[in-house]
């Protein structure tokens, strides 16, 4: 046998033939990952169309146009069979649902509203029309829907502003049964650090401390309720190495711009949700609060404008930039936003949740 060095074995090409038979893949499904995660870096952005909301019974193909991904599949029969099996035990209770204007809360908050929840839909200043929308959409869906748009906005990048919110909600409600911490703001590993009008890192003040706040602000609230559950919004982006979550505790604001990563950011506010959530329930076990139950749940991979942010491709994946994009990355493997809704909807009323 001749040695591979002495004579490199040359391939021939792809048959030209067999290239041309098949299906071709869009060369915008490649290109554009780049634009489109720098675009997304410079703000908190909603997931619905720029200039407007998206609403109507068409709201479902419209998040799959824009991101990507198949069509709902298992949220249409829960929607139809659940009221059956849940409903009783739903009926007039009241749920509080961040980020609940579009995409994957859009979804939660149809279905609890469906099931005969009160939803209390915080609009995000400058985004009133998003939440008008949305009041619409799920009307639509469910007639007769409970819905509520508190007149003092949230906003989660400013904690004067979540006082404000907490207080407003406080002197119009005197229980609150779900409190569900679905808003979050992606980032990819391009994206420059950004602080919050209270000099925090951007990331992790709206994906956790905020909600950490909110949680401290509403829990006379949610004691004050029968059984309560806190839900968090996790993602499986969490499950990095430990070594590499451990080596960043120490720097939770980002501060160290040279080794900055916005998608890290991403994934610590997410790691730091879950343990918020264990920290949670022992404060409360320990308090002897045995009706206030906190959950942590991850949606999976859902066509949502937060994986957009993330640059999945690059930041996660660690593909050279540019190589695949998010909505390549959601038409292969991903799933449509409502189907993305329902890990939580089941820790709202499934009566096995656990410490």
């Amino acid at each position: 046998l001749k040695p591979l060095w002495r004579k490199p074995r040359i391939r021939p090409g792809p048959d030209p033939r067999r290239r041309a038979a098949r299906a071709p893949i869009p060369a915008a499904a490649f290109r554009p990952a780049r634009r489109r995660a720098m675009g997304a870096c410079s703000s908190h952005k909603s997931a619905t169309a720029p200039g407007g909301a998206a609403e109507g019974p068409n709201y479902a193909k419209v998040l799959a146009d824009q991101h990507g991904g198949p069509m709902p599949v298992r949220f249409p029969e829960a929607m139809a069979t659940w009221p059956a099996v849940y409903g009783s035990r739903c009926e007039g209770r009241t749920a509080l649902i961040t980020g609940g204007t579009s995409g994957l809360g859009l979804y939660l908050a149809q279905l609890l509203a469906q099931l005969g929840f009160a939803v209390l839909l915080p609009a995000r200043p400058g985004f009133e029309a998003e939440a008008a929308a949305a009041v619409r959409t799920i009307a639509e869906a469910v007639p007769g829907a409970r819905l509520v748009v508190p007149e003092v906005g949230l906003e989660l990048g400013s904690f004067e502003s979540v006082r404000e919110f907490a207080a407003a909600v406080r002197k119009t409600h005197t229980t609150i049964d779900v409190l569900c911490c679905n808003a979050g703001r992606g980032g990819s590993s391009k994206c420059a650090r950004e602080t919050t009008e209270d000099g925090m890192e951007s990331i992790m003040q709206i994906n956790l401390f905020s909600h950490f706040l909110l949680c401290a602000e509403l829990l006379p609230l949610l004691k004050a309720s029968p059984a309560s559950r806190i839900i968090f919004q996790t993602s499986c982006a969490r499950l990095t190495p430990g070594a590499i979550i451990r080596k960043k505790l120490g720097d939770l604001n980002g501060a160290d711009e040279k080794a900055f990563d916005a998608f890290s950011q991403y994934q610590l506010s997410k790691a730091g949700l879950c343990l918020f959530m264990r920290a949670l329930n022992q404060r409360l076990l320990d308090a002897g609060v045995d009706n206030v139950i906190a959950c942590a749940v991850d949606p999976g991979l859902s066509a949502t404008g937060i994986n957009a942010q993330h640059n999945l491709g690059h930041s996660m994946f660690w593909m050279p930039d540019g190589c695949i994009s998010t909505r390549c990355l959601h038409q292969c493997f991903g799933q449509h936003a409502a189907d993305g809704a329902l890990p939580a909807a089941v820790a709202f009323v499934g009566e096995d949740a656990q410490r």
